[in-house]
């Protein structure tokens, strides 16, 4: 019992040393962010930050990996069983980002660095999603890359934008550009 208290004390204390980063991202650069500040605005002890992490940017990989770890179902984009299972499944992904719109914003944002972006790209390509046709290894990967980078790019700016559109048109849009890609 006393564990558990515990376990729930360091996610709270976690999660408030988060919200403060994201807090101060949306106004600032993260070199411009300082471990006192963050402390403040958390309202934890220096010491109680420097327990977790050595500097703020370990603080933001870790609100990263928080977000790619909670994607609830990979957005998958070729040869499922059917065209609506995968729909389905991106839409999805979509309302996840939508319903983490702040977190996305802000981990989108120059404030925040292009290091985001870049995982984000690597998650997609790990999920080992399957091209139709006849492609050698080289013409997989860049295919691979390409749709990644653009789901990546139309993920950034449908949230910049306000969500334009539904999750379940940008997902129909993903998906028809992807299948014209492989044919």
């Amino acid at each position: 019992m006393t564990e558990n208290r515990q376990n729930r004390r360091v996610r709270m204390t976690k999660r408030l040393m988060q919200e403060a980063l994201l807090e101060h991202l949306e106004l600032n650069t993260l070199e411009n962010i300082t471990i006192t500040s963050l402390c403040d605005t958390a309202d934890v002890n220096r010491s109680t930050f420097y327990k977790y992490y050595k500097e703020p940017a370990d603080l933001l990989k870790e609100i990263e990996q928080d977000f790619l770890d909670r994607i609830p179902a990979a957005p998958v984009i070729l040869n499922l069983e059917s065209q609506e299972q995968l729909l389905n499944e991106t839409t999805g992904f979509f309302d996840y980002v939508k319903d983490n719109e702040r977190v996305v914003r802000v981990l989108f944002s120059d404030s925040a660095g292009n290091r985001f972006a870049a995982r984000l790209v690597d998650f997609i390509c790990s999920q080992n999603f399957e091209l139709s046709g006849d492609l050698d290894e080289a013409a997989s990967l860049f295919i691979h890359l390409y749709i990644a980078n653009g789901t990546v790019g139309m993920l950034r700016d449908w949230v910049n934008k306000g969500f334009p559109v539904s999750s379940r048109e940008i997902a129909e849009m993903m998906f028809s550009l992807s299948r014209k890609l492989t044919q």
